[in-house]
């Protein structure tokens, strides 16, 4: 029999009308001479399923790994995106397709089919089903084998499959489900369960994974404020989602390629290009205490009268309004500054908006005005205290060998290379520190996380409060370059009130960015 016809065989098998009365099914096992991927792509009705497949990388294991696959059809697929799509067509939106759907997202959904192992359907017969680890993260989907009826006898037909999306809770009337058409496919690697055609592709989650209308932060966590806002980690969520801009592409092709917002190389980071008056960008905040800020914006123009603006829940933040003038071209980059920047804490949707879009942008900035760095939130280790050597800072050197932000004091400063935007503090030495005035809003546990960058091993630090060791002394992670950083966690004790936090560098060897401190509950 042709390896090409088997599967067809196998359907017509299991779909076959018993109308003679009593019959007694028995599951057969069916070999494909092949790789799991080679089967599926033999078959010819699952080239949606491989083509997800081969955008989340997973092509090399449905080759030579061994797994259990449920199949879903292509069927599955054009039903998911044509109902996406209509959806998206009345929201005034653009279709997608497999090739450009959010590849997180994708990655997501597709794992869901792909279970580590291969698991037979003889042992999914236990009362409760088994209990089937997804090949990415180990989300956990169930099977459950059992046998249809057939005419004269209970349980008497084909044997099925019931395959489950248990949203990770217990309770499975919460559970998506799907049901096999064909089991136990045997191939070289592993084992294929065909889905029915009927199954929507996603477990019920395909149109809110791809097609959000709520944006999510880029990073685990909003953005701290005070702080700095790196301007290509925008919300994710997609165009007019988390965005809006009018260009099909990423015109600068850099970071997030598959979206349309135009990034590209800016001072050795990344820099939001192309800008189109009334685009904008959202990104999750987080305000640690009301009051005024000073907000800078680092920018590169080729002419006068640029103007954007920021927007708190989709309100306008006083003080907000930037005029921009020309630096010379859009990749000679300079700094405007505004003062009276009226926020509220809490946690916000942040919109940074182009009301007149004459510019390239790299970050912002903003500091409280008047007032200490705010505990919880992120401390901008640029950002010591004023007074000069041997009272906001003492550095070995004279110069300040970075030169990129406060160029006539000591500590030696750079931008923050790749993603990220800000500044770091480089060409550390041993004995160097820097003070920071802080208020600290409660008393409890931190999660201190400092953000540091080297190409060597056993170089160190420590924090310190009120000239006291907070944190002990902590090793520097080994990131293979200053500019590829990583946190350093520690947990601190800290309590209510001003206090003075001192940055020490027990060795040098290493840049460092920020230190974030979260609370512990």
């Amino acid at each position: 029999m042709s390896k090409y016809t088997l599967f067809f065989l196998l359907l017509a098998f299991a779909a076959c009308k018993k109308d003679k009365g009593y019959y007694d099914y028995t599951n057969e096992l069916k070999k494909y001479d092949g790789n799991t991927y080679d089967f599926l792509h033999s078959q010819q009705q699952y080239d949606s399923f491989l083509l997800a497949v081969d955008r989340v990388g997973l092509t090399d294991s449905l080759r030579s790994g061994r797994y259990t696959v449920f199949a879903p059809s292509d069927a599955s697929f054009i039903q998911a995106i044509d109902n996406m799509n209509t959806l998206r067509a009345i929201q005034g939106r653009g279709p997608i397709y497999i090739s450009s759907l959010p590849l997180e997202q994708l990655d997501t959904l597709v794992c869901r089919y792909v279970v580590r192992d291969t698991v037979s359907a003889g042992r999914m017969q236990l009362q409760d089903g088994l209990d089937l680890p997804a090949i990415r993260y180990g989300y956990p989907m169930h099977g459950k084998f059992s046998r249809t009826d057939a005419e004269g006898h209970v349980n008497g037909g084909p044997g099925i499959i019931t395959y489950s999306d248990t949203k990770g809770v217990i309770y499975t009337d919460r559970w998506s489900n799907a049901t096999t058409v064909a089991i136990d496919i045997v191939t070289d690697n592993g084992l294929v369960n065909v889905l029915d055609k009927n199954h929507q592709f996603g477990f019920d989650e395909f149109i809110g994974r791809m097609n959000p209308t709520t944006s999510t932060p880029w990073n685990d966590y909003p953005f701290y404020i005070p702080g700095v806002i790196a301007l290509e980690q925008y919300n994710r969520g997609g165009n007019k989602v988390a965005y809006l801009d009018f260009s099909i592409d990423n015109k600068g092709g850099q970071y997030r390629p598959a979206e349309n917002v135009d990034i590209a190389s800016g001072e050795d980071g990344f820099k939001i290009g192309w800008t189109e008056t009334d685009e904008w960008m959202d990104y999750s905040v987080d305000v640690t205490e009301t009051g005024s800020y000073k907000m800078q914006l680092r920018y590169g123009s080729g002419g006068d009268n640029g103007k954007l603006h920021l927007l708190l829940d989709g309100t306008t933040v006083t003080g907000s309004a930037m005029t921009t003038k020309s630096t010379g071209g859009y990749s000679t980059y300079t700094d405007i500054y505004v003062s009276g920047v009226m926020l509220k804490a809490g946690k916000h949707l942040m919109r940074l908006y182009f009301d007149f879009a004459l510019y390239d942008l790299r970050f912002i900035k903003l500091l409280p005005e008047g007032r200490p760095l705010p505990i919880p939130g992120v401390i901008t280790l640029e950002d010591y205290d004023p007074g000069g050597e041997g009272v906001g800072y003492h550095d070995v050197t004279k110069e300040n060998s970075g030169g990129k932000y406060r160029p006539d004091e000591s500590v030696d400063i750079d931008y923050s290379r790749n993603s990220g935007g800000g500044y770091q503090v480089g060409w550390t030495d041993t004995g160097e520190w820097m003070n920071y005035t802080v208020d600290v809003k409660q008393t409890g546990y931190y999660i201190a996380s400092t953000l540091l960058g080297s190409p060597n091993d056993g170089r160190k630090f420590h924090i310190e409060f009120d000239g006291v060791d907070v944190t002990g002394s902590v090793t520097v992670p080994n990131t293979t370059d200053y500019h590829k950083r990583q946190n350093a966690n520690v947990t601190v004790y800290l309590t209510k009130g001003i206090h003075v936090m001192r940055f020490f560098e027990e060795t040098g060897g290493y840049d460092v960015k920020s230190v974030t401190f979260r609370p512990l509950n």
